[in-house]
């Protein structure tokens, strides 16, 4: 072989190379969006995985415990009928409480013939001052509307 045949096949292997990487890396950080309920329908599939998984707190199950200068805390994360233990260390969020709705970033386990979910991640959903009738309840009166910051208008036409 001359000296251009090994050029071209070492760019080759090196751009091979670099591309196999690239993939690899990608796959590697892949997160995967489910509720409780697709998780649960072949839990086998997530373990191990990065997964944000979305439900709601159910009542009663938070226990929070402070060791050190760490607080960890299990609750269940259910949706639609399906239910998942999740343990998390480190701060919550301002809005996690019975009943809130969670999105918990982490990996699936499985543990005493159960499945846990090692969250690194919580958030939780701000429950919206516009959502109409339901709080209409909550403020004893009209549900407060928007305010765009634009001037009211007396017609349709700005008029």
């Amino acid at each position: 072989m001359n000296k251009r045949t090994i050029q071209i096949l070492a760019t080759i292997a090196l751009v091979a190379g670099a591309l196999v990487f690239l993939v690899r890396s990608s796959l590697s950080e892949v997160e995967y969006y489910k509720h409780v309920d697709e998780l649960l329908e072949d839990p086998g599939k997530w373990e191990s995985r990065t997964l944000r998984v979305h439900g709601f707190v159910q009542a009663g199950s938070l226990d929070e415990a402070i060791e050190g200068q760490t607080t960890k805390r299990t609750f269940v994360l259910e949706y639609n009928g399906q239910e998942v233990k999740v343990r998390n260390i480190g701060p919550k969020p301002d809005n996690f409480r019975d009943l809130a709705e969670v999105v918990a970033k982490g990996t699936l386990k499985k543990e005493g013939g159960e499945y846990v979910l090692d969250a690194s991640e919580l958030s939780a959903k701000c429950p919206s001052k516009y959502e109409g009738a339901e709080r209409t309840k909550d403020y004893g009166g009209e549900a407060p509307r928007p305010n765009t910051g634009a001037p009211a208008r007396s017609s349709k036409y700005g008029q």
